[in-house]
């Protein structure tokens, strides 16, 4: 095999572009894949845009890539051989991909991104074939759960799937065996395992004794740091471990006391409202800053008021005020404190592409809990619960912001709030 070569990007000759009027192009397209008859597209490698993409068989002695693109004016489609696809685009001369890179290349497509999105560094070419130069992850999906999954960042993307229907007890040892035989194929040191809104991380090695659970909040995060070989599973489960302890400490109520800006106890019932700072020292002074800072008097903190009218389904934006507005509170479940507002649960929504931190009724799961601790500074920081993810909180105008989760920031910037009782 030839050293992998980086280019700046892919063949950019533009194909013949077709004579008839353009229709307009739709804003989602469906990745069409065109299989010669020669090929069992059971022994093709899955991926994840499968399950939203047509396949159509074709006659190998007759069927022409090239005459089927001039009738297809707004579109773009893939060929499949054995051992290489081939996307076919008015922009630019067909590229040949490698099939340990489909998904990721089939996945921007069908958000419609550009094609020269897919030509950065990441992307080498070997042996006449462009693929990512991180090896893809291999996940094994339940196959109930299929058509739940969304591909949404780069670690969805570069991923290869399998398939399993049992509704016992996960073999990993048994699927551990199918990984070890893609071990050319994608990173070989670890799989993942789904089952709805569970994820396992399973070492190769040793399927049996380690596998590291996890949920779609820390995934990116969880499957980043293994891919690229910063940790091992064994890792993982030792800060796990540690993660609990730190938590047996501060968030059960019979160990964990929160308090407010002068010390005294927060307890469940007492009403309390959240500051946050107006800006930071590092901050630039830019026009929403200085128009907040003019209406809340210079004040260096801010009172989280009330939901704004900016609601997104579940998700929710804040709006500041001078005043105490409305309050938040604790509610104690099973031994858990978890923080409240107007009643409900404040916690992680990761039924979206991206987790975010919304308002709920009902008392949230494991890996949708907030872990509230303090800071080293003394004011209350909020993260994600069993994981060293900072939850953050942003201005986005003037007057409203938002809490969202920062997989890549350390937790020492977790967002810096202060409680007044009320």
């Amino acid at each position: 095999m030839s050293a992998p070569q980086k280019f700046s990007e892919f063949p950019s000759t533009a194909m013949p572009l077709a004579t008839a009027d353009m229709i307009r192009k739709p804003r989602f397209l469906k990745p069409t894949a065109y299989v010669h008859d020669y090929i069992n597209l059971g022994s093709v490698q899955k991926c994840l845009e499968d399950r939203r993409s047509d396949f159509v068989t074709v006659n190998s002695t007759t069927f022409s890539a090239e005459l089927e693109l001039e009738s297809r004016p707004h579109e773009r489609f893939f060929v499949l051989e054995r051992d290489h696809f081939t996307l076919f685009s008015h922009s630019h001369t067909p590229v040949k991909f490698s099939y340990k890179s489909r998904n990721a290349v089939m996945s921007p497509l069908w958000r419609d991104a550009a094609f020269t999105d897919m030509t950065s560094t990441k992307f080498v070419e070997v042996d006449g074939l462009w693929q990512l130069e991180q090896l893809p992850v291999l996940c094994f999906v339940f196959g109930q759960d299929a058509d739940t999954l969304q591909s949404s960042y780069l670690i969805d993307d570069n991923t290869i799937h399998e398939y399993y229907e049992s509704t016992a007890t996960v073999d990993m040892a048994e699927l551990a065996t199918v990984a070890q035989g893609k071990a050319d194929l994608c990173v070989s040191h670890f799989f993942v395992v789904n089952r709805g809104k569970e994820y396992w991380a399973v070492d190769t090695k040793d399927p049996s004794s380690i596998s590291y659970a996890f949920g779609p909040s820390t995934k990116t995060r969880t499957i980043s740091r293994l891919a690229n070989g910063s940790i091992a599973v064994r890792a993982l489960i030792d800060e796990e471990l540690s993660q609990i302890s730190i938590d047996a400490h501060t968030s059960q109520i019979t160990e964990f006391k929160l308090r407010d800006i002068n010390g005294e106890e927060v307890a469940e019932g007492d009403n309390f409202v959240l500051q946050i700072p107006d800006r930071g020292d590092d901050e630039d002074e830019d026009e929403d800053i200085r128009e907040r800072r003019t209406m809340f008097d210079n004040k260096d903190w801010v009172t989280i008021f009330n939901r704004s009218h900016f609601n997104f389904g579940s998700e929710v934006m804040f709006t500041g005020s001078m005043d105490y507005g409305f309050s938040f509170g604790i509610a104690v479940v099973d031994g858990i404190t978890y923080l409240t507002f107007e009643g409900q649960f404040v916690q992680i929504n990761d039924y979206g592409r991206i987790p975010d931190i919304v308002v709920l009724p009902e008392t949230p799961s494991k890996h949708n809990r907030i872990h509230l601790t303090y800071s080293d500074d003394g004011f209350t920081a909020l993260s994600i619960w069993g994981a060293k993810v900072p939850i953050i909180f942003e201005w986005m105008k003037a007057t409203c912001g938002v809490f969202y989760i920062d997989e890549g920031a350390d937790i020492d910037d977790s967002a810096k709030l202060r409680i007044i009782k009320v």
